[in-house]
């Protein structure tokens, strides 16, 4: 049996029989969220979906489900956020020593939930994902590093949902790895209240100012450069490895440029940019796209090497 509130699958329901996991993934679907598959035991989209994976392929069709979960019954599930499904997600992650759930308490004075009523689900990592529904009409950006470790998951972005698993390393003397779940804690994903003005207000506005790691080059002060741009003498390497990693992190679609736009210009803005023009720019964060959609690309071929 999988039990999540609002998610009860039973061993011998010819659906789940029919899809395994992919049975969870239509109960999500009537709820109104967009879903894509997963990989077994991965956070990437599954490569069943081919070149051109990611959100591109969440739908709300249960014949897209079926046609997944058809083939591999133990494929994760995940969440398009944004439009999409009409959801937020604020993602309070435990990366590089930063703990987002500290860093929410000292900004906003008290842990979020239960009391918020939000669907709270607890993150292999030791994280925590606050579900939260995008009002109808409204648009919000995926944002990186709002606070050290917090980050909010929307427009172009998805998330993996319970009661997906994922492969972690193990402390086992045999050097194996284990399962990880992710977990509802509280609340309930048929009845996620709408996002709090204040919330969105913040998520869109607020300046990027958590200290990231930015892919094994070092790191990247995301205060200072907050504050004050981008540093003469560097600005160049500083503008091209800030933009790989939010790439990487708000992924290369139309939309996830976007976001990454937004938050560049508003570093260039407290930038001094004499003798670092337009053109310079451009290219530099156009070199970066290509870098990580090729990356993104070299991906996607070993993971067909390794599914076949």
């Amino acid at each position: 049996m999988i039990k999540h509130q609002c998610l009860e699958v039973y061993r011998g329901d010819p659906i789940a029989d029919a899809y395994g996991l992919g049975a969870v993934a239509l109960r999500y679907q009537a709820m109104g969220f967009a879903v894509l598959g997963l990989g077994r035991y991965s956070k990437r989209p599954h490569h069943l979906y081919g070149d051109r994976g990611g959100v591109y392929w969440a739908s709300m069709d249960p014949a897209a489900a079926a046609w997944l979960w058809g083939q591999d019954k133990l494929a994760g599930i995940g969440i398009a956020t944004g439009t999409r499904s009409r959801l937020i997600v604020i993602d309070l992650d435990v990366k590089h020593g930063e703990r987002g759930d500290h860093s929410w308490t000292r900004q906003f004075g008290g842990w979020p939930a239960p009391s918020w009523n939000y669907p709270l689900v607890s993150t292999p990592s030791g994280g925590w994902h606050i579900w939260c529904r995008l009002p109808a009409g409204l648009t919000v950006p995926t944002r990186v590093g709002l606070l050290p470790g917090v980050d909010a998951k929307a427009e172009g972005g998805y998330v993996a949902a319970p009661p997906t698993m994922v492969r972690a390393d193990s402390a086992a003397q045999d050097g194996g790895q284990a399962l990880l779940p992710y977990r509802l804690v509280s609340g309930c994903f048929c009845t996620v209240p709408e996002a709090p003005p204040w919330l969105l207000a913040w998520i869109s506005t607020a300046p990027a100012l958590g200290t990231r790691h930015d892919g094994g080059h070092g790191t990247m002060d995301m205060t200072r450069i907050a504050e004050h741009g981008l540093e003469r003498g560097a600005r160049n390497t500083q503008l091209h490895r800030l933009a790989c990693s939010l790439f990487a992190r708000c992924g290369t679609s139309p939309s996830g440029q976007s976001a990454v736009r937004a938050v560049i210009e508003a570093v260039i803005a407290r930038t001094d940019v004499s003798g670092f023009g337009r053109a310079e720019i451009e290219r530099t964060i156009a070199s970066a796209l290509a870098f990580v959609q090729r990356r993104e690309a070299e991906d996607m071929e070993a993971w067909r090497s390794v599914w076949g």
